[in-house]
């Protein structure tokens, strides 16, 4: 990962866990977050698929980072026995 993405990850944990996550998990577990950290708007949706799209309507030329509401990942790959 190049160090713009990883700045740009780290700035979108930190806006979501110093001030989103409390009111996010409460009404939006499992939902998806697109962060914008620059102005640090933020965009829910159900699908990652939507909540990346609302931020790049918003912001076509700037970065986002997307985080699963309640989770320590966006995505899960794999199975469970």
């Amino acid at each position: 990962m190049n160090a713009a993405v990883s700045d740009l990850a780290e700035q979108a944990q930190h806006i979501y866990q110093t001030k989103l996550k409390a009111e996010l998990e409460k009404h939006h577990l499992h939902d998806f977050v697109a962060i914008e950290p620059i102005s640090g708007d933020y965009f829910i949706a159900k699908t990652m698929r939507d909540a990346f799209q609302k931020a790049r309507e918003a912001h076509p030329n700037r970065l986002t980072h997307v985080i699963r509401v309640g989770h320590s990942v966006a995505v899960e790959i794999g199975f469970s026995e």
